[in-house]
């Protein structure tokens, strides 16, 4: 018999995550579903995106006894279960990270090159787990691997090795797909060099900023930290009125005024030239992390996945170490 997955919204319905049942077609399987779930269920299958056996189908589309169908509603069928339920966990263990990195750069460059990989790598295996409710397992290995390469270069070598480091991070991406045959596609092979890419830049940027300047460093996680609240108040009360990629920018640019007049040893008009080119950075990692989570660009509600605070922040921490090392001088 073809087996049935059940994602989000519609796994609450049924009250189950998968079932058994016969049947030659996409159609007659949904057709079978709907009989057993009632109208509650056929009303949010309405939205759902089918794959079968991790290709996207439609009712036509024939089915035997050992393929997977998996029905997933778009993230905002789900929104209300997913921002009670797993709010609340993503912020504790985003905090959690977000600590570590303020500890360990207060502590000396090389603890915080770890907790930055460490991030990092935390961030790419979300990603990947989220990923897969949609399509067969992303293969995040080439990406941790560059994330590491990318911040060990950049503390040893320093811009050169973070150059170095994002060449071998792409190179480990492409060079998997020798070894792993699910990650041949166009689909996977770019999305695993993009994130091996991305991955690499983050963590080694970071390493650079605090090669430089610790102090530079925790001004960078307040920013995102606050750019985070900022994100989540506007989810929760601003509604379809409050636009949350201009809010965050707003949040990013505010948050680096305050930093830079607050903050003796940095420049005030460095800060705020910096945040602004930060905050292309995140909105750029919003919707990286959307692209991947949900199969689309939806900011109006929470991504699936326990940290998708650090979305923004894996891309942000790159631009901003790219606004200070292009506006730097003007605090001379």
């Amino acid at each position: 018999m073809a087996t049935l997955r059940l994602f989000a919204s519609l796994r609450e319905i049924a009250g189950t995550n998968r079932i058994e049942l016969e049947a030659d077609s996409v159609g007659a399987a949904l057709d079978i579903a709907v009989s057993q779930f009632g109208e509650r269920f056929a009303a949010g299958l309405g939205t759902a995106q089918v794959w079968v056996n991790g290709d996207q189908a439609e009712r036509a589309t024939p089915v035997s006894a050992t393929d997977e169908i998996a029905l997933i509603p778009p993230v905002s069928g789900g929104a209300a279960t997913i921002d009670e339920s797993a709010d609340l966990t993503s912020a504790v263990l985003a905090g959690t990270l977000w600590v570590t990195l303020l500890l360990a750069n207060l502590i000396s460059t090389e603890a915080l090159a770890f907790a930055a990989v460490g991030s990092t790598i935390a961030w790419l295996w979300d990603i990947s787990d989220t990923y897969a409710l949609r399509r067969p397992g992303l293969q995040v290995i080439p990406a941790m691997a560059g994330a590491t390469a990318g911040a060990t270069a950049a503390y040893r070598f320093g811009e050169a090795g973070l150059a170095g480091g994002f060449g071998l991070a792409v190179m480990f991406a492409l060079a998997w797909a020798v070894f792993d045959k699910r990650n041949r596609s166009v689909e996977t092979l770019s999305l695993s060099a993009v994130l091996s890419a991305v991955g690499a830049l983050g963590a080694g940027t970071l390493v650079l900023v605090r090669l430089d300047s610790a102090a530079k460093v925790t001004a960078f996680l307040a920013i995102v930290g606050l750019a985070a609240i900022g994100s989540w108040a506007g989810r929760r009360f601003g509604g379809a009125s409050v636009d949350p990629n201009l809010a965050m920018a707003l949040v990013v640019i505010a948050a680096g005024i305050v930093v830079g007049a607050l903050a003796d040893s940095l420049e005030i008009l460095v800060m705020v030239l910096s945040a602004a080119l930060a905050a292309g950075g995140v909105i750029a990692g919003r919707t990286l992390g959307s692209m991947v989570r949900n199969g689309d660009v939806l900011h109006t509600v929470r991504a699936p996945g326990m940290l998708t605070m650090l979305d923004p922040a894996i891309t942000g921490a790159a631009l901003w170490w790219a606004g200070l090392l292009l506006f730097s001088s003007l605090g001379t």
